[in-house]
């Protein structure tokens, strides 16, 4: 199992336990599909929830890292957050990240899981700006 981690740009983002619907590997968490989960830490599996029921985080896109070696955390964290809050960002919720209420980063790779392979960055809409959860999809919402 590959583990993951959650990096925070802005804002504080309430991320925590709630209703679970089914396990995936945080590999296969895909644009579209919402959680509850706490996306702190080291992640091996996210329980998926409806999306349009209230929700703490919104998967939205994914990217590739090139590279052999382990950028470091800094770099690939920083390579992860505006890897998600650019084009990617606009193109799903319909507006740019700068004009959103939504807060947004990335799942990025571990050292760990960077050396068994993982480049993958799974962007992720944690929350809004005023602290709130989610409820309904953020995908061409215009917010």
């Amino acid at each position: 199992m590959q583990v993951r981690r959650w990096v925070f740009v802005a804002g504080a983002m309430l991320l925590g336990a709630g209703l679970t619907a089914c396990g995936t590997p945080a590999n296969d968490f895909e644009a579209g599909e919402c959680t509850n989960d706490d996306l702190t830490g080291s992640i091996g599996e996210i329980d998926t929830v409806d999306c349009d029921e209230v929700h703490t985080a919104e998967a939205f896109a994914q990217f590739d890292i090139d590279g052999d070696d382990f950028p470091g955390t800094a770099e690939i964290q920083t390579e992860g957050a505006e890897g998600c809050q650019g084009d990617r960002f606009e193109e799903y919720v319909g507006i740019p990240y700068a004009e959103s209420i939504y807060l947004a980063n990335g799942i990025v790779p571990s050292e760990d899981s960077w050396d068994a392979g993982d480049r993958t960055v799974i962007c992720v809409i944690g929350g809004t700006t005023d602290g709130s959860d989610l409820e309904g999809s953020a995908e061409g919402s215009n917010e």
